[in-house]
């Protein structure tokens, strides 16, 4: 199964945050996050429409809620599009980071970028609700639903409506990830 959403960002977020309440949606807690990307040497540049189709990625998360402190490693390899990745999760002890970087240094990746958030989670049905505050970028949702490679655009398309029924503007969806948005932002592109 892969992990399946769309992300888009926010104008009003407490009009979302409201509509998110009003749909019956559990709420699952807060928690802070801070990711280290990493990327293949060979992608350097972004500006050029550099597509990680087929690109593996990594990333370091330090996550800190009131259910205590983790770290997670994650590979992630994008399927059909960069809001469709397979994902492949351990969790890590913190002590480790450094040994880890270093291998991954090692197997040719650099840090690409680090990104800070505050999440907020909701779970509706099958579908992970996530409300961010991104150091730098703002206010943003992400919805996410786990499915198989051929449902994918059927998926986005459900997952679409629900941010459409909730006032979030189609215009306002990006398929880009917090490190690319984020790099963008930096280098004003």
């Amino acid at each position: 199964m892969n992990e399946i959403e769309i992300k888009a960002k926010l104008k009003d977020k407490e009009k979302v945050l409201e509509y998110i309440k009003n749909s019956g949606a559990t709420f699952l807690g807060k928690k802070h996050q801070r990711d280290i990307v990493f990327w293949l040497n060979n992608i350097k540049k972004i500006e050029d429409g550099t597509n990680l189709l087929g690109a593996n990625y990594l990333r370091i998360r330090n996550q800190e809620s009131d259910k205590g402190k983790k770290v997670i490693f994650t590979l992630k390899q994008p399927v059909t599009n960069e809001s469709d990745c397979k994902e492949h999760e351990i969790e890590i002890k913190e002590e480790d980071i450094p040994n880890l970087e270093s291998i991954i240094l090692t197997l040719g990746y650099y840090e690409f970028c680090i990104t800070e958030k505050n999440r907020e989670t909701y779970k509706l049905g099958e579908i992970e609700i996530c409300l961010d505050e991104v150091n730098e970028l703002g206010s943003f949702i992400e919805l996410e639903k786990f499915g198989k490679i051929d449902e994918t655009e059927k998926i986005q398309n459900e997952l679409s409506e629900i941010l459409k029924s909730w006032e979030v503007e189609k215009k306002d969806q990006t398929c880009y990830g917090y490190d690319i948005l984020a790099y963008k932002l930096k280098n004003n592109i």
